[in-house]
């Protein structure tokens, strides 16, 4: 069984070969951003998320804010698709995917409090 810990390692590294890749590449930005936010989409929906609701009530509070941000950065995907689509829509795909980092490690270092306490 993997941990919470495990899920976000492997989440953060998949972003950074997408990185490289759009580097390498030589992706447009649209792209870039548009993987980021498939990609985040699913692993919180999919994998993360249903492990930090799974953990202690307190946690409940970040996976609300989790899953805000889970949403909002669905809705930018989704405006990426679109030929004629907001010019903030990368700046806020990229603030979202930050702010998704940084609650991920708050859920961390509840899941570690937890794991000392037990």
């Amino acid at each position: 069984m993997t941990t919470l810990r495990q899920e976000i390692e492997r989440w953060e590294a998949d972003l950074a070969v997408i990185a490289d890749t759009s580097l390498a590449d030589n992706w447009f930005l649209e792209e870039r951003r548009l993987a980021e936010a498939q990609h985040t989409i699913v692993a919180f929906r999919g994998r993360i998320l249903p492990m930090i609701t799974a953990e202690q009530p307190h946690d409940s509070i970040v996976a609300d804010e989790i899953e805000h941000l889970v949403d909002a950065l669905e809705d930018l995907r989704n405006d990426l698709f679109r030929t004629v689509h907001p010019a903030e829509s990368h700046r806020e795909i990229a603030e979202s995917v930050a702010a998704l980092r940084a609650l991920s490690r708050v859920a961390l270092r509840f899941e570690r409090t937890y794991e000392s306490a037990s």
